[in-house]
């Protein structure tokens, strides 16, 4: 005999079923591409992704783009290694290679290459970055605006002005090369600049060989050793090794500081306009001309100074 199913069971059954459903959906718009830069860029695969989907691009060859990024909810772009050799992204002289604007972006395994700013990411993004070689800039290697970002084993070189500079930004190098940095039109060649209420994490950081100074940490800014992830290596910079200044603070425990030189009034370590920098954890601030470790008379305070290795230092032991 046949069974009749109540009408009010039957809705139930639907309700349950679409809810199911619903938990199970795969987004059909997340997508993987390849652009070939012989024959495609990436800002054309750009204009195929829905933004709020998770997207990825993988790039090989070399292309030549300048690559707006807007309101991209997840987006990788990596490049495929051919013959040894990274794929490479090559920007003009008055155009950035990415602008990245509102968006959660993961770039690895790139060469970008020249452009007035090899990456800018800025208005709230997050940008992460791994393995990436970022030269040859006429403005800035990396610049970031009121962002999160990481990096992760890149090298940011020959650049000029900065070879990375924030605003208002929190970021963490990890086993980060930054070095060759040149003055320009308007920056002095500083090696990595954190400015304007920024916070740097250093991971395993070696700045070296820049014009300017290595590490400025200014305007209310903080940078912070975690000795014990890597070495935090700050040599042969032409402005100083590390400045600390205008309400900074630093805790540069652990930190190597050698052959920086005296230009702008530099020394190994700068510490003035009511800044601190702390050598808690030790550390050996040697062999920088004219002095290693430098306390200005706004208020320049090194916290623990005896528990590092200081050649020549005007500042008094403390705490």
């Amino acid at each position: 005999m046949p069974r009749f199913v109540p009408k009010f069971e039957l809705r139930s059954m639907t309700v349950m079923l679409s809810f199911l459903s619903a938990l199970f959906v795969i987004p059909m718009s997340a997508r993987t591409v390849t652009v070939s830069c012989a024959e495609n860029t990436i800002s054309n695969a750009l204009k195929s992704l829905d933004p709020q989907a998770s997207n990825t691009i993988r790039v090989s060859g070399t292309c030549h783009d300048s690559i707006g990024i807007y309101d991209f909810a997840q987006l990788t772009i990596t490049g495929v290694t051919a013959g040894g050799k990274k794929a490479a992204i090559k920007g003009g002289s008055n155009a950035p290679v990415f602008w990245i604007v509102g968006s959660h972006v993961h770039l690895t395994n790139l060469t970008i290459d020249g452009g007035q700013f090899g990456v800018m990411c800025r208005e709230f993004s997050v940008c992460v970055f791994s393995g990436n070689t970022i030269q040859n800039t006429n403005g800035n290697g990396v610049a970031l605006d009121s962002a999160d970002a990481t990096f992760n084993g890149d090298t940011i070189q020959n650049n000029a002005n900065f070879g990375l500079t924030s605003t208002a930004s929190r970021f963490r190098m990890t086993q980060v090369i930054v070095k060759g940095t040149t003055a320009g039109s308007w920056g002095p060649g500083t090696g990595v600049e954190v400015d304007s209420g920024s916070t740097l994490t250093v991971e395993g950081l070696t700045v070296e060989g820049n014009q300017g100074a290595g590490v400025s940490v200014v305007g209310d800014s903080n940078v912070t050793n975690r000795s014990w992830a890597g070495a935090f290596t700050v040599s042969n910079n032409g402005a100083g090794g590390i400045w600390i200044v205008e309400q900074s603070s630093g805790d540069i425990s652990g930190a190597t500081v050698t052959g920086n030189g005296p230009g702008n009034g530099g020394a190994g370590v700068v510490i003035d306009g009511n800044s601190e920098a702390s050598f808690w954890g030790g550390g050996t601030i040697t062999g920088n001309d004219p002095m290693d470790v430098y306390c200005g008379a706004l208020n320049g305070i090194a916290a623990a100074p005896q528990l590092a290795t200081i050649g020549v230092t005007n500042c008094p032991s403390t705490y």
